[in-house]
């Protein structure tokens, strides 16, 4: 996500020349605090948090943890912000003003510290007050130029925020920040420079000043001091891929640039274990032998090279596909092997979905001519997994020709086989079947009702029944879709009342038209509205100068690109136990799952609480920041 704001709406002010990413890879997950061990530049330095706060070149300010006298903890005594790269500039400008700069990469939560709210993003902010007045002014640093419209005092502000995204670190790779700037001269060891002091730099891609023109063209001020601050990484970190039980062993996957793994020991359950290195990658594995008996539901992965040693925890899957197989013998029959393990609370049968059960540990055989490509196993308990299925034998098939089909998939299974006269066995009735009578289905998104395994059928439909009134799309097929009416919209001028959570029943029917008369059979479909995971990043009201509202909606399981995307709606109110809600604004969901609802000018007045009503129908209320 990209913000950019000043304090003057005026359209020339924005980023002109900007760095092509310089941020090369981010680090596995710490388990210690839920960011990443570390980034990394193209310049191939890496960095990682700098969390000693009596550290004065970790640049943490007074204050800056709720128990200063306490060392640094997750989450209980943890920084709300911090960074793994941060460097400033101060231009003196005539007639006392001055102009700001400030780029970083930083660490921070979505809403107070706390797991689950980790998000990273690149930030170059810069701040003029009392800079040539009323006028177009250019800014150039080491990561590119930009141009600010000043008002009539000669204030001015431009933040660009690049990819404030909740547990996705990777996103800020593709930021405006990096290479890391540093000392041009003997910096600390194992730091970029000391934030508390000024120094002239190297590692700028575009150069290595901060300075300001003026409308003409004339530059009005320049330097080449900065303050920079930046922690050399010295651990590599881990990453607990995966650990899956397969009988006595626990198999355990993980990924690190270090050179000596092990899996941590549990007493009386598995002993400590050394993991096995794939030289020339980052692949690590271990096969542990567990204690018959025993229940095992998570492992720890640590990481023996860092100083002091990583670690992380891989949860036990409850359930594996350690076998998914297809063949043909040398007889012409083929068969689809699968074979999954079960971990507590997972318990057997096991149900291989669409094909069969699995009663134990045992391999399951399912005769058949054509398989899937992958299968997805699951449990009473809803607990699953998926694997590809892979082809280990059997002949070509048979070379030739078919004539493409027209129109949709022709109906209809016939029970009892074989069909007779108009496609249905002769004389039988049909029956409306279909995969699932409960559906959940997002607002706005068509959810396909499959009844392709209805019997004995020449026509189909789909009706309407209660609830919110949907969308049907292919109604006299055997695979309609129904579209759940969407809530809020960009063009509402207040906030919507509570939306209804009514689910919608439509009925699928088949019929047989060779009957005389025609018979039908029919089912019931309930779909039940699923909203969207809304989280609210910033929100903050300023009274003149600045309001804004930031945040993610993505709809579970329908990926980021939507058709049509989701619609948020912003209010606004000036008091926080009443008073009336004003609309401040609206915005597009984008492809990464972000928005953003900034009007500018920005209202005179500071509000207090905000609301953001989706088209998806989920609604969030807080406060604002100032």
């Amino acid at each position: 996500m990209t913000l950019l704001t000043s304090q003057a709406a005026f359209a020339a002010t924005g980023v002109t020349v900007k760095d092509a990413a310089g941020l090369r890879a981010v680090g596995p997950t710490s388990s210690d605090h839920g960011f990443p061990t570390w980034y990394q530049d193209k310049a191939g330095e890496r960095l990682e948090l700098c969390l000693d706060k009596d550290n004065l070149l970790c640049g943490l300010l007074p204050g800056a943890v709720p128990h200063d006298e306490q060392p640094i903890s997750f989450p209980d005594n943890f920084p709300d912000e911090i960074f793994y790269f941060l460097a400033s500039s101060t231009l003196d400008l005539p007639g006392g003003g001055r102009a700001v700069l400030t780029s970083g990469l930083e660490a921070a939560f979505v809403n107070g510290v706390a797991p689950g709210g980790q998000q990273t993003f690149t930030r170059i902010r810069v701040v003029v007050k009392g800079g040539p007045a009323s006028q177009t002014i250019t800014v150039k640093h080491p990561y590119g130029q930009l141009t600010i419209d000043t008002d009539s005092t000669g204030a001015g502000k431009l933040v660009r925020d690049v990819a404030p995204s909740v547990g996705n670190f990777s996103l800020a790779l593709a930021g405006d920040v990096g290479p890391w700037l540093k000392w041009d001269a003997a910096a600390p060891a194992g730091y970029l420079g000391d934030p508390a002091i000024p120094h002239t730099i190297t590692g700028g891609p575009i150069r290595n000043t901060f300075s300001l023109d003026a409308q003409n063209g004339t530059q009005v001020a320049s330097t080449g001091l900065f303050t920079v601050q930046g922690k050399i990484a010295t651990n590599t970190g881990v990453t607990a891929d995966s650990a899956v039980v397969n009988g006595d062993f626990v198999d355990v996957f993980a990924t690190s640039t270090g050179a000596a793994l092990e899996v941590v020991g549990q007493d009386g359950k598995f002993p400590t274990t050394i993991m096995a290195h794939q030289e020339g990658n980052d692949r690590f594995y271990a096969r542990v032998p567990i204690t018959p008996g025993t229940t095992v539901t998570d492992v720890t992965v640590r990481n023996n090279t860092d100083t002091p040693p990583s670690t992380a925890v891989a949860k036990i899957a409850g359930i594996a596909v350690t076998q998914a197989s297809y063949g043909v013998d040398d007889a012409g029959v083929g068969a689809l092997t699968v074979k999954a393990s079960a971990v507590a609370p997972a318990a057997y049968p096991l149900t291989v979905e669409g094909i069969g059960t699995i009663s134990d540990s045992s391999a399951a055989t399912f005769p058949m001519v054509a398989p899937p490509a992958t299968v997805t196993v699951t449990a009473a308990g809803g607990l699953s997994a998926t694997a590809p299925v892979v082809i280990v034998g059997g002949p070509a098939s048979r070379a030739g020709t078919t004539a493409a089909p027209v129109g949709p998939p022709a109906p209809p299974n016939c029970d009892p086989s074989p069909c007779g006269a108009g496609g249905v066995a002769g004389g039988a009735a049909p029956t409306a079947k279909v995969a699932a009578a409960t559906l959940t289905a997002p607002r706005g998104l068509a959810t396909v009702i499959d009844g392709s395994t209805s019997t004995n059928a020449t026509s189909f439909s789909t009706v309407y029944k209660s609830g919110p009134v949907p969308t049907i799309a292919n109604g006299t097929t055997n695979k309609p879709t129904v579209t759940l009416p969407t809530w809020a919209a960009a063009t509402d001028q207040g906030p919507r009342p509570p939306v209804e959570a009514t689910p919608t029943v439509v009925t699928f029917t088949a019929t047989n038209t060779t009957a005389s008369p025609p018979v039908s059979s029919s089912v019931e479909v309930t779909l039940n509205p699923v909203g969207d995971t809304l989280n609210v990043a910033t929100a903050r009201s300023r009274g003149g100068s600045d309001l804004r509202v930031d945040g993610t909606s993505t709809v579970p399981g329908a990926g980021l690109i939507l058709n049509p995307p989701t619609q948020v709606v912003v209010y606004a109110r000036g008091t926080a136990n009443g008073g009336a809600w004003v609309k401040i604004g609206s915005a597009t969901v984008d492809s990464t799952g972000a928005f953003s609802v900034r009007p500018r000018p920005a209202p005179a007045a500071t509000y207090v609480n905000y609301k953001v009503q989706t088209s998806r129908g989920t609604e969030a209320t807080g406060a604002f920041t100032r």
